[in-house]
Formats: C-alpha cells, sequence, structure tokens
C-alpha cells in the first residue's frame, strides 16, 4: 500500500549566482597577480642560486680563462634576470 505525502512541495527559486562578474573578475585577477608575484619570486631566488654557483665555480677554477668565463657568465645571468625581475614586477602593479 502506498501512501501520498501530504506535505507541499516548495517550488525551487532560481539559481541566482553568489558574485556578480565584476567581482568574479577582480577576484580572478587578485588571485593571478598574487600567483604571478610568487612566479616572480620564485624565478629570483633560482637566479641568485644561478648566480652564486657560478661565482662560486669561478673562484675555484684551476685557469684564469676559465675564472674569467665564469665570472663573466654570472655577471650576464644576473643583468638579464635583474632585468627580468624588474619588468616583470612592474607588469603585475
Amino acid at each position: 500500500m502506498t501512501t501520498a505525502s501530504s506535505k507541499t512541495v516548495r517550488a525551487v527559486p532560481p539559481a541566482k549566482p553568489d558574485t556578480h562578474p565584476e567581482d568574479r573578475r577582480v577576484r580572478t585577477r587578485r588571485i593571478g597577480r598574487e600567483i604571478g608575484i610568487l612566479a616572480v619570486n620564485v624565478y629570483e631566488r633560482g637566479v641568485f642560486d644561478v648566480v652564486a654557483f657560478e661565482k662560486d665555480a669561478a673562484k675555484i677554477a684551476p685557469y684564469p680563462w676559465m675564472r674569467s668565463v665564469l665570472a663573466t657568465s654570472a655577471g650576464l645571468v644576473e643583468d638579464v634576470g635583474a632585468a627580468y625581475v624588474k619588468t616583470a614586477r612592474q607588469v603585475l602593479r
């Protein structure tokens, strides 16, 4: 035997977005900016580590020409990395 429920069924209101599209864009932009800043920080640290390694290698290199090449390479990597980081930080403002 089946019994019918005596409760009335409420009409479900249409789903409303909890935020406006503008709010979503702002939030997405903020999150993207934070991720970008983290990525630039990680890149900067990586460049610093590579430069430190090359400078240390230049100190213990057995040949003067090798010291010169490693020191020049470290300087170049440091300068290019600094320019990239500076530009990336300006873009992320």
